[in-house]
Protein backbone atom coordinates (compact mmCIF):
# COMPACT_ATOMS: atom_id res chain seq x y z
CA UNK A 1 0.00 0.00 0.00
CA UNK A 2 1.38 3.43 -0.94
CA UNK A 3 1.54 6.36 1.43
CA UNK A 4 0.22 9.49 -0.30
CA UNK A 5 1.44 11.67 2.58
CA UNK A 6 5.08 11.22 1.60
CA UNK A 7 6.95 14.17 0.15
CA UNK A 8 7.46 13.94 -3.64
CA UNK A 9 10.94 13.03 -4.82
CA UNK A 10 13.26 15.75 -6.03
CA UNK A 11 15.45 15.62 -9.11
CA UNK A 12 18.47 15.41 -6.79
CA UNK A 13 17.06 12.29 -5.15
CA UNK A 14 16.44 10.76 -8.56
CA UNK A 15 20.01 11.50 -9.62
CA UNK A 16 21.23 9.83 -6.43
CA UNK A 17 19.18 6.71 -7.18
CA UNK A 18 20.61 6.52 -10.70
CA UNK A 19 24.13 7.04 -9.41
CA UNK A 20 23.73 4.34 -6.76
CA UNK A 21 22.23 1.98 -9.33
CA UNK A 22 25.21 2.48 -11.61
CA UNK A 23 27.58 1.79 -8.73
CA UNK A 24 25.63 -1.35 -7.83
CA UNK A 25 25.91 -2.61 -11.43
CA UNK A 26 29.65 -1.91 -11.46
CA UNK A 27 30.05 -3.67 -8.10
CA UNK A 28 27.85 -6.52 -9.42
CA UNK A 29 25.36 -6.10 -6.58
CA UNK A 30 22.45 -5.96 -9.03
CA UNK A 31 21.94 -7.27 -12.53
CA UNK A 32 21.76 -5.21 -15.70
CA UNK A 33 18.10 -6.19 -15.96
CA UNK A 34 17.33 -4.83 -12.49
CA UNK A 35 19.29 -1.66 -13.24
CA UNK A 36 17.40 -1.21 -16.51
CA UNK A 37 14.07 -1.46 -14.70
CA UNK A 38 15.17 1.09 -12.09
CA UNK A 39 16.45 3.37 -14.82
CA UNK A 40 13.15 3.27 -16.71
CA UNK A 41 11.15 4.06 -13.57
CA UNK A 42 13.44 6.90 -12.52
CA UNK A 43 13.46 8.33 -16.04
CA UNK A 44 9.66 8.47 -16.07
CA UNK A 45 9.56 10.04 -12.61
CA UNK A 46 12.14 12.61 -13.72
CA UNK A 47 10.00 13.61 -16.70
CA UNK A 48 6.95 14.02 -14.47
CA UNK A 49 8.84 16.16 -11.96
CA UNK A 50 10.35 18.33 -14.70
CA UNK A 51 6.93 18.77 -16.29
CA UNK A 52 5.34 19.66 -12.95
CA UNK A 53 8.08 22.18 -12.13
CA UNK A 54 7.74 23.75 -15.56
CA UNK A 55 3.97 24.02 -15.14
CA UNK A 56 4.49 25.79 -11.81
CA UNK A 57 6.92 28.25 -13.37
CA UNK A 58 4.52 29.01 -16.22
CA UNK A 59 1.68 29.61 -13.77
CA UNK A 60 3.91 31.97 -11.77
CA UNK A 61 4.89 33.90 -14.91
CA UNK A 62 1.26 34.15 -15.98
CA UNK A 63 0.31 35.50 -12.54
CA UNK A 64 3.12 38.08 -12.64
CA UNK A 65 2.05 39.22 -16.11
CA UNK A 66 -1.59 39.53 -15.01
CA UNK A 67 -0.56 41.64 -12.01
CA UNK A 68 1.44 44.03 -14.21
CA UNK A 69 -1.65 45.05 -16.22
Amino acid sequence: MTNLNKKPMSLEEINTILSNTLRDVIDRKISHREANTISKLVNNISKIITSTELKGRIELLEQVLKNRK
